[in-house]
């Protein structure tokens, strides 16, 4: 008689199985709790008040672009001309424009096409 027949090769391996499953989930739970207790830092809380800082002045300095109409100066130095309509009013008027799809898409890529076009000096 042998005297290690206690456990046979199929035990052994959802043993195995156990063990590992329950420790990778012990393993889990460790890491999340370190990740957890540990406090917001000082440097944290600096970034996101100078995200907040960052934030109102580029809404304050496009606050006007996107509420009034206006002329893009920036553009207009380079010879182009392009205005700045509120964002309600562009709505209106791509609802205007598209309700006939097939005439809003031609109006769209006629106007593609004239802006690519290459300008002949002959």
């Amino acid at each position: 008689m042998s005297s290690s027949n206690c456990c046979s090769p199929t035990s052994k391996t959802i043993l195995a199985y156990l063990v590992g499953g329950v420790g990778s989930f012990l393993i889990i739970g460790a890491l999340a709790w370190l990740v957890v207790r540990e406090p917001v830092s000082a440097i944290d809380a600096e970034r996101v008040a100078q995200r907040v800082k960052f934030r109102t002045e580029v809404e304050a300095a496009s606050s006007p672009k996107v509420s009034g109409y206006a002329l893009d100066t920036d553009a207009l130095a380079k010879g182009n001309k392009v205005y700045h309509v509120p964002i309600t009013r562009a709505l209106e008027i791509a609802a205007q424009d598209f309700k006939d799809p097939a005439a809003g898409r031609a109006k769209l890529l006629q106007r593609l096409e004239d802006k690519s076009k290459q300008q002949s000096f002959e």
